[in-house]
C-alpha cells in the first residue's frame, strides 16, 4: 500500500524525539510512504528574500518547539504495525526531490568545526534551480546538488525521555550522512513498539563533516519503503547501497566513534559474511574507508564503508 504524509502543524514534531509522541500515520510492514519535509525557523524565514510556504508559517505559529531553541522539524512519527522492541526497521530510499526554490545556511558563534573563530552571525540564502539541481550562492557560485535527508530516526527508548533532535544516537536521528540518498537502504534498531519513524532535515547537498554546522538546508520530498525485520538484530544504524556496506557511530569523541563503527563492521563481517574477526579486521585495512560524517552536532559521527563486491550479499529482503 502507498501513503502520503504532508508536513504541516498536525504532522510535524519540532526539535525533539520521544517515545511518547503519538503516530500521525500507521502503516503495514512493506508499505511505501511519500513524505514532505520543511526547514527554516522564524529567525531564518523572517529575513528570507524568497516566498515562504504557508504550511511552514503555520508550523511556526501552532507547533511547540522541543527541548531546546532550535532543532529539526520532523515529519511523523510513522507507526509500523507489528514492529516491536528488538526488531530492525528497513528503510529503502526510493526517491528524493527538491521541494523549494530557496535554501539557507547559517554561520554562528560557538558552532561548527571552528566554534571560536567566527564571532558574528551570517545567514546565506541560496537560490535553487530545481531543474538543473543547482544552488546559486550569494557570492555567485553554482553548487551541484545531491539531496538527502539529514534526519531519519526511530523513537528512542521511553527511558531516555524527551531528547533534542540535534545529537544523533543509536536510533539514528540527525545523522547528516550524505550517503543516505536514493538507492540506499538504512537499517535502524527498534526500541519501542511500532518503531515510530520520523524523517526531516532536507539537505540539498553537504560535504562530509558539515563543517559550518549546516548544509544547504531546504524543503524536501521523498518516497520510502518501510519494512519491519524481525530476522535481524543491530545496535547501531547500518546502511547499504549497490556498492557498499556502511556502519555508523556517534559520540562526542571522534576516536570513540572510530572504535564503535569499526567494531560494528567487524561484527557484521563476522556474523553476516563469515569472516573470522582477525580476518575482518585485516580486510578493513585493505579496503575499508573511514569517513567523518559530521563534527557539529554534539555527538560527532564516523561511518565506515566497505565494498560489497567482495561478498555479493545484501541485507535487503
Amino acid at each position: 500500500m502507498k501513503h502520503y504524509l504532508e508536513a504541516n502543524h498536525k504532522t510535524v514534531h519540532w526539535g525533539f524525539l520521544s517515545a511518547e509522541i503519538n503516530p500521525v500515520l500507521n502503516i503495514n510492514s512493506g508499505d511505501e510512504v511519500e513524505i514532505t519535509s520543511v526547514s527554516g525557523p522564524p529567525e531564518v524565514t523572517k529575513n528570507s528574500p524568497y516566498e515562504v510556504k504557508e504550511t511552514l508559517l503555520e508550523i511556526h505559529e501552532k507547533s511547540v518547539r522541543g527541548t531546546l531553541q532550535g532543532g529539526h522539524m520532523c515529519t511523523g512519527p510513522i507507526g509500523v504495525h507489528g514492529s516491536k522492541s528488538g526488531d530492525v526497521i528497513e528503510i529503502e530510499i526510493l526517491s528524493i526531490e527538491l521541494d523549494s526554490d530557496w535554501a539557507y545556511t547559517g554561520v554562528a558563534p560557538l558552532k561548527g568545526a571552528l566554534p571560536d573563530d567566527f564571532n558574528s552571525r551570517q545567514m546565506s540564502y541560496l537560490e535553487i534551480d530545481r531543474h538543473r539541481k543547482i544552488a546559486k550562492t550569494p557570492w555567485n557560485m553554482e553548487v551541484d546538488l545531491d539531496p538527502f535527508f539529514g534526519l531519519i530516526a526511530t523513537a528512542p527508548p521511553m527511558e531516555w525521555g524527551r531528547l533534542s533532535t540535534v545529537p544523533p544516537r543509536q536510533n539514528g536521528g540527525n545523522m547528516d550522512n550524505k550517503e543516505l540518498k536514493v538507492g540506499t537502504t538504512l537499517y535502524l534498531p527498534v526500541f519501542e513498539n511500532g518503531a515510530m519513524v520520523s524523517i526531516g532535515d532536507g539537505h540539498g547537498t553537504q560535504g562530509d563533516g558539515e563543517i559550518c554546522t549546516a548544509a544547504v538546508e531546504m524543503d524536501m520530498r521523498g518516497k520510502f519503503k518501510i519494512t519491519n525485520r524481525s530476522d535481524m538484530e543491530i545496535t547501531w544504524p547500518i546502511a547499504e547501497n549497490n556498492d557498499y556496506f556502511i556502519t555508523m557511530a556517534f559520540d562526542p569523541d571522534l576516536d570513540e566513534c572510530v572504535k564503535i563503527t569499526t567494531r560494528e563492521m567487524i561484527n557484521f563481517l563476522s556474523e553476516f559474511c563469515g569472516l573470522t574477526r582477525p580476518d575482518a579486521y585485516t580486510l578493513l585495512s585493505y579496503v575499508g574507508d573511514l569517513r567523518i560524517t559530521q563534527v557539529v552536532n554534539g555527538n560527532k559521527g564516523v561511518h565506515l564503508m566497505i565494498p560489497k563486491k567482495y561478498f555479493h550479499k545484501t541485507f535487503k529482503k
